[in-house]
């Protein structure tokens, strides 16, 4: 099946003990990770790439490291300041849409139309990972994973896709998913994993541009214990090892390990 190209955003915040991501969780009745706990996001659609230019402005940064044709990126970065409005409610842009907005695009509003004279800021996006589904599962996604900080304004999910949210220090969602109270696939909370050993919105941002901007894309394997994901860098994989990532990662006793290639999940 071929990829459909999608994004999501790792929304931050500042607070007293460093800074906060914004999750969602994924209503149970959704057909693509349901009940899971993301950051918001979604699919491109083609009506990512008929916003007018002169209502779009930056980019260009994302743009260089990806090292795709610039429709095709500012198609990824439309989508994500979409999704993050229809999921959050909060306007990565410069001048915001109309109070009612989100309301009608979530009624099925075209986004163009909707957004009336609102413009979009690309230059709030920062790269992050490039995750691709694995080619087992019956939806793939291409997924751009982007990180921003919040513009002023309460984030609340949207009731439909998602159906609750919270702010949350990524060392206590790691805590959380890796005690089984919080579901999430390995991406989210490898993402959750990385931004923990930043400790500052400074280093976030410095860690993003030292990133390679190239695709993960884990191999499904079972084995006598279980099902894991082999991860680039690992014998098995055909692609060389992407920094500070692990080899390979384990679901077990309802939640994810980071392996060291011994057959016990260690951390």
């Amino acid at each position: 099946m071929s990829l459909r190209p999608a994004t999501t955003v790792v929304l931050l915040r500042p607070s007293p003990e460093g800074f906060e991501v914004f999750l969602v969780q994924r209503n149970r009745a959704v057909g693509f990770m349901p009940n899971a706990w993301v950051f918001p996001g979604g699919r491109v659609d083609e009506q990512d790439s008929q916003v007018p230019a002169d209502r779009v402005s930056g980019g260009d940064r994302v743009v260089v490291r990806w090292g795709i044709p610039e429709e095709e990126a500012r198609a990824f970065l439309i989508a994500a300041v979409r999704e993050t409005f229809e999921e959050s409610g909060l306007w990565l842009g410069g001048r915001p849409p109309a109070s009612d907005a989100r309301a009608k695009l979530l009624a099925g509003g075209g986004f163009s139309e909707t957004i009336a004279e609102a413009t979009i800021d690309l230059d709030r996006l920062w790269p992050w990972a490039w995750w691709v589904t694995p080619e087992v599962e019956p939806r793939r996604f291409d997924t751009r994973f982007l990180v921003a900080i919040a513009p002023e304004g309460e984030a609340v999910h949207d009731e439909g896709e998602t159906v609750a949210s919270r702010w949350i220090r990524p060392e206590e969602a790691v805590a959380l998913a890796e005690s089984s109270e919080l579901p999430m696939a390995p991406p989210t909370w490898w993402t959750l994993r990385e931004l923990a050993a930043c400790g500052t919105l400074e280093e976030v941002f410095a860690e993003s541009e030292r990133r390679p901007q190239r695709p993960i894309q884990p191999v499904v394997k079972t084995d006598e214990a279980g099902w894991c994901l082999i991860l680039p860098g690992h014998p098995e994989h055909p692609e060389p090892a992407f920094p500070g990532l692990p080899g390979l990662v384990r679901f077990a006793q309802g939640r994810w390990w980071a392996e060291d290639g011994r057959s016990v999940p260690t951390l």
